[in-house]
C-alpha cells in the first residue's frame, strides 16, 4: 500500500479513503470497491490499480463507502441508492479540491462498487463525468438471497476464507494463492443488506439504471464468476442496456474470478481501464 489516507467531512457524515496525486489535465479516478472490501482493494501490494495509475500519472482516489473502513454508517435505509447520495457529496467535495488540475471524473467500481458507480453516473451530479468503468456485477445472478431476508439488514457478514476461495477468487490456476494473505487489510465485514438487494433489487432496477446513464462505458465480467451467470450473451445483453451512453465495451475477462483486479489478468486489465480513461480525454486520431 502506497496511497494517503484522506478523511471528508460530509457536515454529520465522514468519508474516507486514499488517495494518490497524478498529473495535471489527466483524469481523476474515482474508484468504489465492492461488499466484504474497503478502499484499499484497489491498493494491494502487486496487485494494485492506484499503483498504475500513479505510474500513469492519473490522481485516483478510493473510497471507503458508508459503513466501511472509518466512514460513518448509512442511518435507516441501508441500499445502493442510498450509498450512492452519500457518495455524491463525497465526490463533489473531491472535485472541489481536484477541478483546478483534472478535466473530469472517471469513476472505477467493482461488485457492489460498480452497481453504486452505475447509480452515481445516472443520478444528478455537480461534478462532471466523462464516464464509467464497472466490473465484478451484473443482472443474471446464479445465487438466491433468501436465506437472509430473514436477517437484521443492518447486520454484517464475515466472508471465511472458504467463502473468498469459492465466490470471489474461483479456479486455482487463475490467481497466486499468496494474494489472500496480502489482500487480508482490504476485508470487511459487509452488510447483509447489500448482499439481499445485489441478487434482488438490483437485477430489477439495473435497465432503468442504465439507461439514464449517458457517458462511455467500459465493462468487464469474469469468465469464472461465483456471483453471475457468465456468458459472452449475457454480457452482450448487459452492454445492450446502456442505450444513451455514446459508447459502450463490454467483454468477458477471460482467466478471471470475480476479484479480477486480485487475479493473474488484473494487470492487463488495470491497462484496459486506464487506456479507456485516456481516450476520454484524448481525441481518437
Amino acid at each position: 500500500m502506497t496511497a494517503n489516507h484522506i478523511t471528508l467531512d460530509l457536515g454529520d457524515t465522514r468519508i474516507t479513503g486514499i488517495e494518490e496525486p497524478g498529473r495535471p489535465g489527466m483524469p481523476l479516478l474515482v474508484c468504489v470497491p465492492g461488499g466484504g472490501y474497503n478502499s484499499t482493494y484497489f491498493d494491494v501490494a502487486g496487485y494494485s490499480l492506484v499503483d498504475a495509475a500513479r505510474r500513469e500519472g492519473f490522481p485516483v482516489v478510493s473510497l471507503d463507502r458508508p459503513g466501511y473502513g472509518g466512514s460513518t454508517a448509512l442511518k435507516g435505509e441501508v441500499s445502493f441508492r442510498r450509498n450512492a447520495e452519500v457518495l455524491q457529496a463525497a465526490v463533489a467535495e473531491i472535485w472541489r479540491r481536484n477541478l483546478s488540475d483534472a478535466p473530469g471524473i472517471v469513476l472505477v467500481g467493482h461488485s457492489v462498487g460498480g452497481a453504486i458507480a452505475l447509480h452515481l453516473a445516472a443520478g444528478d451530479r455537480t461534478w462532471p463525468l466523462l464516464g464509467v468503468s464497472v466490473t465484478g456485477i451484473h443482472h443474471e445472478s446464479q445465487r438466491s438471497n433468501e436465506a437472509l431476508r430473514s436477517q437484521p439488514p443492518t447486520s454484517l457478514l464475515e466472508f471465511s476464507r472458504e467463502h473468498l476461495l469459492r465466490f470471489m477468487y474461483g479456479p486455482e490456476d487463475t490467481y497466486d494463492p499468496g494474494v489472500l494473505d496480502i489482500a487480508k487489510h482490504a476485508e470487511s465485514p459487509v452488510p447483509i443488506a447489500e448482499l439481499v438487494e445485489v441478487a434482488g433489487q438490483w437485477c430489477t432496477d439495473f435497465a432503468g439504471v442504465a439507461a439514464r446513464i449517458e457517458v462511455p462505458v467500459h465493462y468487464g465480467l469474469a469468465e469464472h464468476e461465483g456471483f453471475w451467470h457468465s456468458s459472452d450473451e449475457s454480457v452482450a445483453a448487459f452492454g445492450k442496456a446502456f442505450t444513451a451512453a455514446p459508447s459502450v465495451t463490454a467483454r468477458r475477462i477471460l482467466g478471471g474470478g470475480h476479484n479480477i483486479d486480485h487475479h493473474y489478468v488484473g494487470a492487463a486489465f488495470h491497462k484496459e481501464q486506464l487506456d479507456f480513461a485516456k481516450r476520454l480525454v484524448t481525441p481518437a486520431r
